[in-house]
Formats: structure tokens, sequence, C-alpha cells
């Protein structure tokens, strides 16, 4: 059985880990901290343009999805659906035309998939909408939706707020303590009493994502239908509870199919010196308790870019890969990391680790720098993910990319 350890532990890595495991590897991830699932909207961004699968083809040859491939990337959203399916919560949309949401900011948010509590609020659908706050809930401002979503011709009935069922308490509440009161049978029961007399004539009702975190597809589906209406959800500020939903999911998915986790340490490569051609062997764990070190017959890093400390940007103007101190393809000199204005696209956006086909790391000279690594996701050089919409897609497609070339 072959052995490998998944650097990275976002929705690269676990989508990585679990992709592996279901062609029969053995895996361990490692993981620092968390991924940026946690800040998400909880959304699949394939492109941010209208039609992300004829904008794909127009792509310059080093972008990641280019050396992907089309290929895997529909075979991983397919995989990435049926497994959110499978474990009741279901992701709508496709890449043939992107679905257009609401933010907590009243802006349009472009995704080709997003779970089915936020999908019902495609901004396509031209059923009136009232977007709803929650008395106490400081996280949302129904009126600024209403007023940005307005002028950007969007039919909007009303902003209104709803009183909730809540004892006495000291603080306001947060998204997860929402969250955590309606995955209670009893708290949505009293919120249905409540809020059905207030909403009569509403079609479609929009509210800040709270309806659940264990169980947010029977919250959603049981509220919906008590209330009589399309009931939707928008994200909030971080901890966003969609992303949190599919980083949970994602997790107990890898561990039931026997992904080993190690969360903590820092991680080090290891190299085989011995071998030609050059191999890595494993990595080093750095714990409290000294170096433990982790064999492998295949590495996979998934560890991102500068956000999550896939890599480094020291003061001296040398942009460094964290784990194995690989070649990164940037712009020497610090003056050139960034644009002049936060609006304007970033050169930093695009520094990474150039692959090949195989998304192997390369060396200078175009060869693979070690046999048997791998990278994926925000690691890799030659897109601004941000800019082009495109975060989770280039981590779907280029996860299974990886695993597909190192497994066969």
């Amino acid at each position: 059985m072959t052995e490998i350890v998944v650097v990275g532990g976002g929705l690269t890595g676990l989508l990585a880990s679990i992709f592996a495991v279901d062609r029969g590897a053995k895996v361990t991830l490692v993981a620092r901290g968390r991924g940026g699932l946690t800040l998400s909207h909880g959304c699949i961004d394939v492109w941010g343009k209208a039609t992300p699968s004829r904008a794909l083809s127009r792509l310059r040859m080093s972008h990641p999805y280019r050396l992907a491939g089309a290929e895997s990337l529909r075979t991983g959203l397919e995989f990435l659906r049926d497994l959110c399916h499978q474990a009741d919560l279901p992701y709508i949309g496709n890449i043939s035309r992107n679905l257009r949401l609401p933010t907590a900011l009243g802006t349009i948010h472009t995704s080709a998939l997003a779970p089915k509590s936020l999908a019902l609020g495609d901004l396509r659908d031209n059923t009136p909408i009232t977007i709803a706050g929650v008395d106490g809930f400081r996280d949302f401002y129904p009126e600024l939706v209403v007023a940005n979503l307005l002028k950007a011709g969007i039919a909007i009935n009303d902003a209104l707020q709803l009183p909730l069922p809540l004892s006495a308490a000291r603080r306001d509440p947060y998204a997860m303590d929402l969250a955590r009161s309606f995955d209670d049978q009893h708290f949505r029961d009293e919120v249905a009493r409540i809020w059905k007399p207030r909403l009569s004539g509403i079609k479609r009702l929009g509210v800040p994502a709270i309806l659940g975190l264990f169980n947010p597809q029977l919250a959603h589906e049981e509220l919906q239908e008590r209330l009589g209406m399309a009931l939707f959800e928008i994200p909030t500020l971080p901890p966003s509870l969609p992303g949190l939903r599919l980083e949970r999911l994602l997790q107990r998915k890898a561990m039931e199919m026997g992904v080993f986790v190690i969360e903590g340490p820092k991680v080090l490569g290891r190299v085989d010196g011995s071998a030609k051609p050059a191999r890595v062997s494993g990595v080093v764990l750095q714990t409290a308790g000294g170096g433990r070190t982790l064999t492998a017959d295949i590495v996979l890093l998934a560890t991102g870019g500068v956000l999550h400390g896939g890599l480094v940007f020291q003061q001296n103007g040398r942009v460094q890969e964290s784990v194995l101190d690989l070649p990164v393809s940037y712009d020497e000199g610090r003056q050139h990391w960034t644009a002049y204005s936060p609006l304007e696209t970033q050169p930093y956006a695009n520094y990474g680790l150039r692959v090949n086909e195989q998304m192997q790391p390369l060396g200078a000279d175009g060869l693979p720098i070690y046999t048997n690594l791998f990278c994926a996701g925000g690691l890799i050089a030659g897109a601004d993910r941000s800019g082009e919409g495109s975060r989770q897609g280039i981590g779907v497609a280029t996860a299974y990319r990886a695993i597909e070339a190192a497994l066969g």
C-alpha cells in the first residue's frame, strides 16, 4: 500500500487526502493549524465570470487550471458534490453558469457551487427578496444589504428585524451561538411560531447564515416548510458557518475513510540524499518532545500561499517555501510585491511554485526537483485566485490531478 503524507489541512489538503484514500493509499494528513475554510463563504468559486467553462479554455498554458486540465476540475467537483450530498449538505450549481449570490455587504458574489441554503438566494431568480436580521446579532445589517442591492438593480422588497426566543444573556450572540440554538428542535419550533405571523406575503426571505452547525440541512428545510416560503442564508463575518460546515464534513469524511490526522506541529521536509533520482523520504514534525519523523512514499504539499503559511516573505526580499525551501517564482525586490492601490491586482498573488502537468514542483532547469513530491492549491504559481474568483476551484482541480498523477 502506497503511503502518502499530505501537508496542509484546508480544502485542498482535505480533498487530496480523501482522493488518495479513495484510490487505495494510506494517508497521513499533517497541518500546523486549521485551513481557510473557517474564514470562507463555504462556496466553491471556479471563475468570477458568468460562464467559467468558457473562460477556462482561454487561459495561458502556465495557469494552474490549464496544467491540471479541465477533466480534473470536472471530476474533482463532481466527487465533492457527491460527497456533500451523501453527508446531507447538498451543493447546487455547475461550471456552465455561475450563481449570483448576495453578500452581507449587499454586493454580488459569483460562484459555481454553493450550499443549497445559500443557492436559493440566487439573484438570477426574479422572485422579490426580503432581507431579515435577527435581534441581538450585530454581525449582519439588513438595511445595508438592501440599500446596496437596490443600487445594483436587484428587486428587493424590504429589510426587517426578527425576534428570537433567547433567554436573557450577558452578551450579544455570535453566529456560532445562534447556529447551535438552531440545531435544537424546540428552539426551531419557537422560531417558526414567532416568525410566521411577521412574514405574511413574503415569498423569499434572506437571513444571516446561522441556521445550524451540526444539522443545517434539517434546520433549513424544516423552517422553510413551516414558514411557507423560500428561505436562504447569507454568509456573515468569520468564523463563517457555511465554511465551518464544509470543513467539518471533510474532516469527518477523511477520518472515517482512514486518514490519520496530526494537527499542531511545524513540518519540515526530509530528503533522501542517496536516492537517484532525488526523492523526499517523508517529513519531520517539530513537536514539543522533539523531532518526529514520518516516512512516506509520496509527499503532497497543500500548504497554501502567503496567507496560509506555504510561502514566507522575508525582510531581505526573499520569498521562501516553508517545508522544503523549494525555489519560488517571484519578483526580486520588495517594492515589486504589491501594487500602489489595495484595489489593484497584487503581484504577490501570482507567486508560488512552478509545476508541470503532474503537479510536481520544477527546478530552474524545468525538471521535477523530487520525483515523488507533488503540490496543489495556493502554493502553485500563476494565478491571482482572489482576483480571478478561482480559489476553491484551483484547490479542487490541482488536488485531484496531483493524486491522479501520484497514484495513477
